[in-house]
């Protein structure tokens, strides 16, 4: 049996380290100044926390950042895990809370796209979504709905 904590329960384990995904979650990036004033902690608390997390693997520096600034931002891919974990336990959820009345949209398919033609599908799919996007609701009746799109090239290995 593996003994050795995962990635998550090590983050869970400290609240600062917990307070600090939920202030980069919500802003975008943090750096440890920003983070201390927000937070009431101190610079030096905030500074060694944020590098653990990097060395989790969870956050990563914001590149291109001017002068002695160093910015965190989720790291891209735990950001990406993190959001098909979400994705799919929602989707579980939904699933299992379902009737046979709850209307239900989901496919799937292979196509063969040359090139710039995956930029032109995504390009199409924010236009129909965006007519869709903050749209104020019709009805009372009306619902927050998860929109999926994942499209990849598909490579022989």
């Amino acid at each position: 049996m593996d003994t050795q904590p995962n990635r998550r329960d090590v983050v869970r384990a400290h609240p600062l380290r917990e307070a600090l995904l939920r202030l980069i979650d919500r802003d975008g990036a943090t750096t440890s100044t920003i983070a201390a004033r927000e937070l009431g902690e101190s610079t030096g608390s905030c500074s060694f926390h944020l590098r653990r997390l990097e060395a989790l693997g969870v956050i990563e520096p914001v590149p291109g950042a001017p002068g002695r600034v160093k910015p965190w931002r989720r790291a891209r891919t735990e950001q990406a895990t993190l959001n098909r974990e979400l994705e799919d336990t929602a989707y579980a959820s939904w699933l299992a809370a379902k009737t046979s009345d709850d209307e239900d949209f989901a496919f799937s398919a292979v196509v063969t796209l040359a090139a710039g033609e995956l930029a032109e599908l995504r390009a199409r799919l924010h236009r129909v979504l965006h007519d869709f996007v903050g749209s104020e609701p019709t009805a009372d009746s009306a619902t927050p709905t998860a929109v999926i799109i994942r499209a990849f090239p598909l490579h022989d290995k």
